[in-house]
């Protein structure tokens, strides 16, 4: 059940996947809420860098670009070729709702609580419905 809820990348449609790099950088770096020195720091860089990056003036290091992956949950690949994909979430093949459950991490935790509860409710109510179904 936990591999179901993975988050996966942090990507607000498929049209951010055609981005070029910098724009993808920026993208993500704003739905964490991080400022270019924020984010900066994290990679051991500093925020002139991520500007440069940012504003397709210069592409990270190879070094950069692995972090850079792992901070936002996406492959280098995302980052390298324009038209590269997002990884959807593990367990979802729905698009629509992928793209739904990647901005969770967006919400206050009251919200996140509220989201969880409704799934419980919802996965429970099909278990009982499987279990009434199946005494018949």
């Amino acid at each position: 059940m936990d591999a179901l809820f993975k988050s996966g990348p942090i990507i607000s449609s498929y049209r951010e996947a055609l981005m070029p790099m910098g724009e993808k950088i920026q993208a993500l770096r704003n739905t964490k809420g991080w400022s270019q020195e924020d984010l900066a720091k994290k990679l051991g860089t500093t925020g002139p860098n991520v500007s440069r990056w940012e504003n397709n003036h210069g592409t990270p290091s190879v070094e950069s670009l692995k972090i850079l992956s792992k901070l936002f949950d996406v492959s280098v690949d995302y980052f390298l070729f324009e038209d590269a994909p997002p990884r959807p979430p593990v367990g979802f093949n729905d698009p629509e709702l992928a793209e739904q459950f990647s901005q969770i991490d967006q919400l206050d935790e009251v919200a996140r609580t509220s989201v969880k509860r409704i799934i419980k409710a919802l996965t429970n109510e099909k278990k009982m419905r499987e279990l009434l179904a199946a005494t018949r």
